[in-house]
């Protein structure tokens, strides 16, 4: 199968007015900040992820916390349940894990046990905003799109009140952005990352356009 116009003009709309709160929590002036674009936020994460000193890591990973729940009322108790319960052996854990030449893994990153990152959902967030290149975000809103018979990848991952982080769907997740990866070179001429693509997918299921996502998603 492959998209129509329609569908392909339907998906690079969604990418492009993709709009979730591109806001961040600067911690040692306890003021919430906004990001100019998505873009301008993934910078900030990122260099504070890969930062050397263990209070810019610890503010990174909260932060993506932050952004995650965004729009949810419990988003502050996950984000100080995180900065409470997360030891300085963890962030030294991570940092030393981030300074490896590839991108870490999902069971990379849940070996090193930290609170709020056990599931692929946040995980992924994590390992996007490292690459978001070549990779993306996996989580429950997104997986609705493969509830649909067929042979892609989000049609195989398992789910229950979360997505573990399981051999299986760890392959899976790999499928899904190189999947992301390649409707952007086949349709866009790479004019979009591996993020861009799911973004525009997330946004569709986010506006109600679920069954829309789903057909694009299993003809492209």
């Amino acid at each position: 199968m492959t998209l129509t116009k329609n569908q392909t003009s339907i998906l690079d709309m969604a990418i492009r007015t993709y709009s979730y709160p591109a806001v961040y929590y600067h911690f040692p002036t306890s003021i919430q900040r906004h990001a100019k674009n998505m873009r301008h936020l993934e910078g900030v994460i990122q260099k504070l992820l890969c930062s050397t000193d263990a209070k810019d890591t610890k503010d990174g990973l909260a932060n993506i916390l932050y952004w995650g729940y965004a729009n949810v009322g419990f988003r502050n108790h996950r984000v100080n349940r995180f900065r409470k319960g997360v030891n300085q052996k963890q962030i030294g854990d991570f940092q030393l894990l981030i300074t490896r030449k590839s991108t870490p893994t999902l069971h990379d990153i849940q070996a090193i046990g930290m609170p709020q990152f056990s599931h692929i959902s946040f995980i992924s967030k994590i390992i996007m905003f490292l690459d978001p290149v070549d990779h993306c975000v996996l989580d429950l809103q997104l997986s609705k799109i493969g509830n649909i018979p067929g042979p892609k990848a989000l049609n195989k991952l398992k789910v229950s009140s979360g997505i573990g982080v399981t051999r299986h769907n760890a392959s899976i997740y790999k499928e899904w952005c190189e999947e992301c990866k390649n409707i952007s070179k086949k349709y866009f001429k790479n004019k979009y990352r591996a993020v861009d693509i799911e973004r525009g997918f997330f946004n569709l299921v986010q506006n109600g356009q679920l069954h829309v996502a789903q057909q694009i998603y299993s003809a492209a």
